[in-house]
């Protein structure tokens, strides 16, 4: 199968291109060459897709499947998809849970309504607020993609993604804090369920797709129910042989006392702002194919890898992340002061 690659040098494109070699694909990669170089034997190309002239190098090119990593504005989208069209079998845009406007304040599933961006919006059309933003831009792409491959594609609206070569610094910030050991502030409740994706697992299914011809939208996220954050943390802890003490500390101490959800504490979104941050429907996913391996085991194998690197994050283009240590220790010690116990309780 010939594999184009929009992107595929990060997080989830690497694993989709470690995914196409691995099957015996022939697999071409067009970046801007800014996050390095895909392995041997991939063909890599180079350029800006916002740029027309360097998007042409891929005109009349033959691809049976195309995998979208990297496309965030409707317009620039519908150029890529516009120019390939003609020339190529399937298009698999990589979309997100924010396309859904009711998120994460309302649980979602395949029938749930969309942001309305348009397919030939560009950036500036979008809404002020970040969030809304996103996903505005995103439906807009899907948009662009259904408009000119139709039923030749797949929207993967992915959510929470480990694994190996992870640059968002979320689930590698807590292997790393774990590891160190001691006393953690782990957040809210430990029995709160979460729903996470390998990315190799979510890299095979699009390219299942793209081969089968599977057509539509679906949620890609982990399963409802499939772990809590205690169990996520307790498999950092198996992972890294540490002999961290979580104190679990409810989410009204942590937000009075200034800890940024999401930032200080990767993982953590209140649940007044996010009751239905991890309730998604993946059923259709899984119907389609989407097989999920057990978390324990992508927190062991991603803890593997991070032994062997430097701190990707720290040379990714995203945010950095993760509770100053000082901060985390001032934070506990006042829980403790007010009478907190470990279980989130006070006495």
């Amino acid at each position: 199968m010939r594999v184009l690659v929009l992107g595929g040098t990060r997080f989830l494109g690497r694993a989709v291109v470690a995914a196409a070699l691995a099957a015996g694909d022939d697999v071409t990669t067009f970046t801007r060459g800014v996050s390095g170089k895909p392995p041997d034997p991939v063909e890599a190309l180079y350029g800006d897709r916002g740029v027309p002239n360097d998007l042409g190098v891929l005109k009349g090119r033959q691809f049976d499947v195309v995998v979208d990593t990297s496309g965030y504005e409707p317009r620039v989208v519908r150029d890529s998809a516009r120019l390939l069209a003609p020339s190529a079998g399937h298009y698999v845009f990589v979309s997100t849970l924010n396309v859904f406007p009711g998120w994460p304040e309302r649980p979602v599933g395949a029938d749930s309504p969309v942001h309305d961006g348009t397919p030939d919006a560009v950036t500036g059309d979008a809404p002020d607020d970040p969030v809304a933003r996103y996903g505005w831009l995103k439906a807009g792409c899907e948009r662009a993609v259904e408009r000119e491959f139709g039923d030749r594609s797949t929207m993967t609206r992915a959510g929470l993604l480990i694994g190996p070569h992870d640059d968002t610094g979320r689930l590698t910030w807590w292997l790393r804090r774990v590891a160190r050991g001691g006393e953690v502030l782990a957040p809210g409740r430990p029995d709160r369920r979460m729903a996470l994706a390998d990315v190799r697992d979510l890299a095979t299914w699009m390219l299942r797709c793209g081969r089968d011809g599977v057509a539509g939208s679906f949620i890609t996220t982990g399963p409802a129910g499939q772990v809590s954050f205690e169990g996520l943390l307790d498999a950092c802890r198996t992972a890294t042989g540490s002999d961290g003490r979580f104190s679990w500390l409810p989410d009204d101490f942590l937000t009075a006392h200034e800890v940024t959800p999401w930032t200080d504490l990767p993982l953590w979104l209140p649940e007044a702002i996010g009751p239905a941050a991890f309730d998604h429907d993946t059923g259709p996913a899984e119907q389609a194919g989407l097989r999920f391996r057990p978390v324990a085991r992508s927190v062991a194998e991603t803890w593997a890898w991070l032994r062997t690197t430097p701190d990707p994050a720290h040379d990714s283009e995203r945010p950095s992340t993760g509770i100053d240590p000082e901060k985390e220790q001032a934070v506990l010690d006042a829980w403790h002061a007010a009478g907190g116990s470990a279980d989130g309780s006070q006495v």
